[in-house]
């Protein structure tokens, strides 16, 4: 009897550490394909939340619950760490670069891109089976698509491909619901920075320019800041600098051209991140 309750005691320690340390979440939405598909399934682990470049994290935010859409009422997001509290990140025509130095690409990652062949899809089983997602957009055969790198590679060499190209918005173009939603600073999800991630504890001056960057950050950490004639003020005193009271990552989904992310959410504390991924199955 005494084996019997030690051994039942080891066995409600050993589920309470794996409750607490492990997690398990199935993938909401498309973010992240090609890498990881919707419904996946996905292990993560709640400590030692350091997250590197490339890291794939489970982590919180408010932004739909901000948006009070019914439609929309993802809570936890799941998307891969590609700049670090420290580092400074810039998309150009799509195009990222941390700390002035392109991203390493990766074969899985998605864009949207207007093919057009030779005929309708449908005569080209190899083709209509392999691309899941594609709408018919004109008469000539004309495709909007979202590729990975490998099937654009692919269509590149298609003789039934007569042209591919890119979708990308104009550098112009505002997107007001891109982060930090100013249209002082007019950025969209394919021409997106300079920005500086800060650290915890950094220092920064606030100029006209950087400080419409940075005040939904500071919002986030100060209850009462608010702008007045390009000045920041908290608990109404004018601030002229201010020191950061969290680590900030950018996060972006695989799938580039259709993942809400850090371009729409801004970056992400230290504390939101719940977890790093560490393996996902089908």
């Amino acid at each position: 009897m005494k084996k019997q309750v030690v051994n039942l005691l080891i066995g409600v320690i050993l589920f309470l550490l794996v409750y607490w340390n492990f997690g398990i979440i199935k993938m909401p939405e498309k973010d992240m394909k090609q890498s990881i598909q919707k419904g996946d399934v996905l292990l993560y682990r709640k400590f030692l939340l350091f997250p590197n470049h490339n890291d794939v994290v489970v982590y919180k935010s408010n932004y739909f619950l901000q948006e009070d859409s019914l439609d929309d009422k993802r809570y936890l997001f799941i998307q891969r760490i590609v700049a670090l509290p420290g580092d400074t990140i810039k998309i150009d025509s799509g195009n990222v670069f941390i700390n002035s130095l392109l991203e390493k690409p990766n074969v899985f990652y998605q864009r949207n891109y207007i093919v057009q062949l030779k005929d309708s899809i449908e005569k080209f089983s190899y083709l209509n089976e392999s691309i899941s997602e594609k709408v018919m957009i004109s008469k000539k055969f004309e495709y909007a698509m979202s590729l990975s790198y490998q099937q654009y590679q692919e269509l590149v060499n298609d003789t039934n491909v007569l042209s591919i190209e890119s979708q990308l918005d104009h550098p112009s173009i505002f997107e007001e619901n891109v982060y930090p939603y100013s249209e002082d600073i007019r950025w969209n999800k394919h021409f997106f920075g300079p920005i500086y991630l800060p650290k915890k504890k950094d220092k920064i001056t606030l100029t006209k320019k950087n400080l419409y960057i940075y005040f939904p950050i500071i919002q986030g950490e100060e209850k009462f800041s608010e702008m007045r004639n390009d000045s920041l003020f908290i608990n109404k005193k004018y601030v002229n600098e201010y020191v950061f009271k969290n680590d900030y990552y950018f996060v972006l989904g695989d799938n580039r051209d259709n993942a809400i992310d850090s371009r729409f959410l801004g970056p992400i504390k230290r504390k939101d991140i719940v977890g790093i991924v560490f393996y996902h199955f089908h």
